[in-house]
């Protein structure tokens, strides 16, 4: 929900701010957050839910499977090797 929230208001900052920098922007935003009402947030997790929902119907097989920085290398030299 956080993710949502950071997307909608990310460009009203930037605009207002033409040289603030990611950080700087992800900061204003968590102070945002922290403030919002419990409306606001139940708003966002609602759109989050449905997010959620339409990649899962998109997506059914999907599996979160993260690889390990040193697992990438591996697979790049042994890509390259190939080619």
């Amino acid at each position: 929900s956080f993710i949502l929230y950071r997307q909608a208001k990310q460009p009203v900052i930037v605009a207002a701010n033409k040289n603030i920098s990611n950080n700087e922007v992800s900061k204003k935003v968590g102070d945002m957050w922290h403030k919002e009402p419990s409306e606001v947030k139940i708003k966002f997790q609602l759109l989050a839910d449905i997010a959620k929902l339409e990649h899962m119907q998109k997506y059914p097989k999907y599996k979160y499977q993260p690889h390990r920085p040193h697992e990438k290398k591996m697979r790049t030299k042994r890509n390259s090797q190939f080619s």
